[in-house]
């Protein structure tokens, strides 16, 4: 028995770009993405832990709220259906790691982009970012969960201090963001925002929207980044693109 159709969850259709690599001194590309459209949802995340577990922890994490969240939906309701999702994947991440032999780390940081009418919606945990490019200007939505941004950019080590998985209980930071017409909104591992600064990356995500995920990636890549690189780019319709 087929069900209804779903209504368009946005009056308009966003223009997306992704992209994802592994780094320069990588043999396996620990990121994972999501670009769910009828759920206007969308999701970067990169695993700790080591090659197999981290890729293991980002895939589950993105596959889960891909899942639970509810096309058509409300933001209100897609919202806490992701937050609900993430807490459930951190504790199956959890136990899962408790049951090896021995005991690993399966973990995960995230970024979260859920998109309605007039406001974004971002939860996370980690060092995965989400910016906002307005016009000239680039704003970052998210801050990060590090030792590096706790001790103001100087600690010798860019310890992550949260992240889905490695601990019992986890704390999802969510911010709200108006959004206007000609915003583009970008999520990245901190393979992007480690190698490219704010200038850098206001320029790319001035360019043509086609390939600027991957325009991103490359050049993270050809600046040398150790770390997996991945972009989600997203742009609300301006008033020309509107039908």
């Amino acid at each position: 028995m087929t069900g209804a159709p779903t209504r368009p969850i946005l009056p308009w259709q966003l223009d997306v770009s992704s992209a994802s690599r592994a780094g320069v001194s990588r043999q396996m590309n620990e990121d994972s993405f999501a670009v769910m459209a009828e759920q206007a949802l969308f999701a970067v995340a990169d695993g700790i832990g080591g090659l197999v577990e981290g890729a293991v922890a980002s895939r589950a994490i993105v596959e889960v709220v891909a899942r639970v969240v509810t096309p058509g939906a409300s933001l209100e309701t897609r919202v806490r259906e992701a937050e609900d999702a993430l807490h459930h994947v951190n504790d199956a991440l959890f136990e899962e790691g408790l049951g090896r032999r021995p005991p690993v780390n399966l973990g995960s940081t995230i970024v979260l982009l859920l998109v309605g009418e007039t406001a974004g919606v971002c939860l996370w945990a980690g060092d995965s970012r989400a910016y906002l490019r307005r016009g000239g200007e680039l704003h970052q939505l998210t801050h990060d969960h590090s030792l590096c941004a706790q001790h103001g950019g100087i600690h010798p080590r860019n310890v992550i201090t949260r992240a889905i998985g490695p601990s019992r209980e986890v704390e999802i930071d969510c911010c709200v963001v108006d959004i206007a017409p000609g915003d583009v909104l970008l999520l990245c591992t901190d393979g992007v925002s480690n190698v490219l600064d704010d200038a850098r990356l206001t320029q790319l995500l001035r360019g043509p929207m086609a390939g600027m995920a991957d325009r991103i990636v490359t050049e993270a890549v050809t600046r040398g980044s150790r770390d997996d690189v991945t972009a989600v780019t997203v742009r609300i319709p301006a008033g020309e693109d509107l039908p």
